[in-house]
């Protein structure tokens, strides 16, 4: 299992490559600044300071999320999917929520029924 911190249990420390991360910051800058680009250097020193942040932090959680397993990785998406569901319940009225509701569910119960052979199989 990984730490927020970027170390794993062992002691390993998953480092991403300063070069893609300065690729992905870049891009970043790019991107943003492509309609509107700060008039003076330090705006977009700042600018660019903030992308490069941005590009640390998507790498690091990329880290992250290659360290966790089959089922981290499903309780994950099961809770993103009831909080989808609650969004969903939420909706007005006059919107229709069926067929949503009924996708989000299937998905559910398929992930729940996933998870409860995976903890069969451990158990075994």
């Amino acid at each position: 299992m990984s730490r927020p911190d970027g170390h794993a249990e062992g002691g390993c420390y998953f480092m991403p490559a300063k070069s893609d991360v300065m690729i992905v910051a870049w891009a970043l800058y790019h991107r943003d600044t492509r309609l509107r680009r700060p008039l003076t250097a330090d705006g977009r020193r700042k600018w660019f300071a903030h992308s490069l942040a941005t590009a640390w932090i998507w790498a690091l959680q990329q880290a992250t999320d290659a360290t966790k397993t089959e089922d981290q990785h499903r309780a994950e998406r099961l809770t993103s999917l009831k909080l989808e569901l609650l969004r969903v319940d939420a909706r007005p009225f006059g919107m229709p929520i069926a067929k949503d509701r009924t996708t989000l569910m299937a998905e559910i119960d398929r992930l729940t029924a996933q998870s409860s052979a995976s903890a069969t199989r451990m158990a075994a």
